[in-house]
């Protein structure tokens, strides 16, 4: 349902879909990762660090909201810092654009 109806904003290695359900529950956050990004070892990578990046930025989500964040093939290639401004960025775009 988010990757479907939600707002998306498009990183280089990283896609964040986003969807305001309205309810007064905590926001939650999914992880995709196909097999296109890498072998096993560097999609749980990839995963682990979507999963740090969005627990970081918890407090800008407001309640109720879901967020999906989909790697690109790029992403293990990436050092953790421009993947941590990138998918930051796009969350914050996200947001935003209510």
């Amino acid at each position: 349902m988010t990757v479907r109806r939600g707002r998306r904003t498009v990183t280089p290695h990283a896609v964040v879909h986003r969807i305001a359900n309205g309810s007064d529950s905590v926001a939650r956050f999914g992880v995709v990762v196909s097999k296109k990004v890498g072998g096993a070892v560097m999609r749980n990578r990839v995963r682990r660090r979507i999963q740090s990046i969005c627990a970081a930025h918890l407090s800008i989500v407001p309640q109720g909201d879901l967020i999906v964040v989909r790697a690109l093939p790029g992403s293990p290639e990436v050092g953790w810092d421009t993947l941590r401004s990138e998918i930051g960025d796009g969350l914050r775009q996200a947001v935003v654009a209510r």
